[in-house]
């Protein structure tokens, strides 16, 4: 059996503008959903380096949260925060623009069980909180506009006190002493590497040289470019003959 001819209607302009209309409003929302949600992330990823800043520099300079204090390292550390802080897309809790006041101090934990949190080995933790304020209506009536985000770091302290006992201050008129002559290590000694990931380049060398190697020091890195290391290639608390050398670098 032969179907009658059918004839294909066609859509015309009006109704394509028609359908085109309803469907722009869920367009534009599932847009500014997914910017909002790139805008969150980037501002946590932020918030996180700026908390790894000062917990670092904390780590690096814990005597300057000893009483009395020193006003000149705490005004660096918030102020290097700060930069940090002024370029991410979430303010500070309360509303209003990053400002001094609003960098935390950083919170010193006893690791070794001695009296003073501020030695070699313990650690210095830095927690950051701020305010993310949606573009969207919609998200921000269902999450909580402004949402609240945080986080926090924490380093090993490198520096200050070792063992409760405070590093010695220098006499007002120091009288220089001879230098000394080193003696030379016997052939074939060993020394043990230190472990230096996680500390900076520069304080990397330090406890190289202090763990008595005379090999080469090499890092991997522009000029001037102090980081923190990710790697190096000899194992820590490994013994290796002295004059071994060693390449750090970052990750």
């Amino acid at each position: 059996m032969q179907l009658p001819f059918r004839r294909h209607r066609k859509i015309s302009r009006g109704q394509a503008l028609v359908e085109f209309a309803f469907i722009l409003p869920i367009l534009a929302l599932l847009m500014l959903l997914a910017i909002d949600f790139g805008r969150v992330f980037f501002g946590w990823v932020a918030l996180n380096n700026a908390t790894r800043i000062a917990a670092n520099e904390a780590a690096l300079n814990p005597t300057a949260w000893v009483a009395p204090g020193d006003v000149a390292d705490q005004d660096r550390y918030r102020q290097q925060v700060l930069n940090d802080l002024r370029a991410i897309n979430c303010a500070p809790v309360g509303g209003g623009t990053w400002d001094l006041v609003d960098i935390p101090d950083p919170a010193f934990e006893n690791m070794g069980g001695t009296s003073d949190p501020h030695e070699v080995g313990d650690h210095a933790a830095v927690a950051i909180e701020c305010d993310f304020t949606f573009l969207t209506p919609v998200l921000g009536t269902i999450i909580g506009n402004p949402m609240s985000i945080s986080a926090r770091s924490q380093f090993a302290v490198r520096g200050g006190f070792l063992a409760d006992l405070p590093m010695p201050t220098p006499s007002p008129t120091p009288t220089p002493d001879p230098t000394p002559t080193p003696t030379p290590l016997p052939s074939g000694a060993l020394c043990i590497v230190p472990q230096m990931v996680g500390q900076t380049v520069v304080g990397g060398e330090v406890f190289w040289t202090l763990n008595g190697f005379t090999g080469t020091y090499t890092a991997n890195r522009p000029p001037n470019n102090n980081y923190v290391i990710g790697l190096q290639s000899l194992v820590g608390g490994q013994q290796y003959p002295c004059d071994t050398n060693i390449t750090v670098q970052h990750n």
